[in-house]
């Protein structure tokens, strides 16, 4: 919708309806890259995912406030799906799509966003485990046992299965 003019709040609010759409697309997007970061284990993939995740939801979150105030403006605590009903004709069809984008992309970023955390805590029990067994390694008095003694392993290496 590009005929917005001050006339027309109508055609306005489409826009920045469809903006917040296309900002809400591009933080998914941003989510799904994090995901593919994470599953790399890939340390400057996360950082740099990580960081245009954080742009993309500054974005998505200064285009939401913008049309929640709009709609606050004229609409005072309507929900937004209300508010669409009153839509004329001519532009309740693009209403009506945007809110159901809306719908679809943010259940498609939460199941995302769930999937990062559960990666991420994955990681870190994996990280935790780790050094659990690196600690037990240099305190634990390991080593063959002899006549006279236990001998010390020469170099004290640790040996990790990707299993931990």
């Amino acid at each position: 919708m590009n005929a917005a003019t001050p006339s027309d709040p109508w055609a306005a609010f489409a826009e920045l309806l469809e903006e917040e759409v296309a900002k809400l697309a591009a933080l998914s997007t941003s989510a799904r890259a994090m995901t593919d970061a994470l599953v790399a284990h890939d340390p400057a993939a996360i950082s740099a995912s990580d960081e245009q995740l954080e742009r993309d939801r500054r974005l998505h979150e200064h285009a939401h406030n913008r049309r929640v105030a709009m709609q606050k403006r004229g609409f005072g605590p309507m929900p937004l799906r209300t508010v669409v009903t009153y839509a004329p004709a001519p532009i309740n069809r693009v209403l009506y799509n945007a809110v159901a984008q809306i719908a679809y992309s943010t259940t498609a970023l939460t199941i995302t966003i769930n999937n990062n955390r559960a990666l991420v805590s994955a990681g870190m029990d994996r990280l935790a485990k780790t050094i659990g067994i690196l600690q037990r390694a240099g305190t634990e008095q390991s080593g063959t046992y002899k006549r006279r003694g236990i001998v010390k392993p020469t170099a004290g290496h640790v040996v990790l299965s990707s299993s931990v």
